[in-house]
């Protein structure tokens, strides 16, 4: 393994995993996990809203199109006016779902979550 490969290995398991992986990488593109990003936002609402805002969550990354995306983001935020934490995680993040839009379906579906990678992660630690 060679040296950036440990040094990424390093950062990724940072909470400047962005910082590092552009230090070691500059152009690379860093994608933030769905499941992480829900899980950020629904601590700000009560457990009995979880699966509603989920599914409306689910019609925006996992949109047709960037335009879709954008359509079902403006319907989320109206529709959800109610717990502001939550909004602010994703209009935070907005341009992590963006960016799924620039690879095909099938790898985003993929990359929706970093499970793929931290097993490859932790293959490639062993």
């Amino acid at each position: 393994m060679d040296d950036a490969v440990r040094a990424s290995i390093k950062y990724s398991r940072k909470r400047c995993f962005s910082e590092g992986a552009r230090a070691i990488f500059p152009d690379v593109t860093v994608q933030r996990c769905m499941v992480h990003l829900i899980r950020n936002s629904i601590k700000y609402l009560p457990s009995k809203d979880y699966k509603a805002f989920t599914a409306s969550l689910k019609k925006v990354y996992g949109a047709q199109n960037l335009k879709a995306c954008h359509s079902a983001f403006e319907s989320f935020k109206q529709q959800w006016t109610a717990y502001p934490g939550a909004i602010k995680v994703w209009t935070r993040h907005f341009h992590h779902v963006e960016q799924l839009f620039e690879y095909g379906s099938a790898i985003c579906k993929v990359m929706y979550t970093t499970n793929a990678v931290e097993a490859s992660m932790l293959v490639s630690e062993k």
